[in-house]
């Protein structure tokens, strides 16, 4: 990828990072990244910025949803909201009003996430979780009951949100994937007038 970490592989001008954190901010209150312990120095400069960053309570042994754990836990602390926001830090172009379309569908007394589906499935890091499900989660990664982002959203009765954009969850995995999103994002940024075309 061109990076020791993936979220920070060059990207139009910054990183892959940059580019999923400038979508991300405006539709969140605050707003954190969730880092391997092992990898602290590479994100010294988001924690100058002053982004918190948080490393998964579980050693690093539960994938995402030791990223899921560690955000709600980061969220109950601040004391402003019941809601995490998730989203991955490989998809450059997801929906500028992400969360407000997840949000729309959620039910507020309930502690049911609200996930974002497309044609290709389940988006299952584009999603809000309510506070109210930390316990369980934990408890469930804890003793292995959950093991992966989509079974934990369908134990938990998610509710589907379908966004209907084929590029809105490009995301970029190998050197081919992050030179198509250059290319895609060459092809989607606004025109400037009296540039050249």
């Amino acid at each position: 990828m061109g990076a020791p970490e993936k979220p920070l592989a060059p990207f139009r001008g910054a990183t892959l990072l940059d580019a999923v954190v400038d979508l991300a901010r405006p539709q969140v209150s605050a707003l954190a990244i969730n880092i391997r312990a092992d990898a602290e120095d590479a994100y010294a400069d988001w924690r100058a910025r002053g982004i918190a960053c948080l490393h998964d309570p579980f050693s690093g042994n539960s994938g995402p949803l030791g990223g899921v754990v560690a955000g709600l836990e980061w969220a109950a602390e601040l004391g402003s909201t019941q809601w995490l926001a998730t989203f991955p830090a490989d998809a450059p172009f997801l929906p500028r009003d992400l969360v407000a379309r997840l949000a729309a569908v959620r039910e507020p007394h309930a502690a049911r996430p609200v996930v974002a589906t497309s044609a290709a499935g389940i988006e299952g890091l584009c999603a809000l979780w309510p506070l109210d499900c930390l316990s369980r989660l934990r408890e469930g990664v804890e003793d292995g009951s959950f093991r992966s982002v989509w079974q934990t959203l369908v134990a938990f009765g998610a509710i589907h949100r379908s966004i209907d954009d084929p590029q809105a969850f490009f995301n970029v995995n190998t050197p081919a994937d992050l030179a198509e999103a250059e290319r895609i994002a060459a092809l989607r940024r606004p025109s400037i007038p009296g540039a050249n075309p």
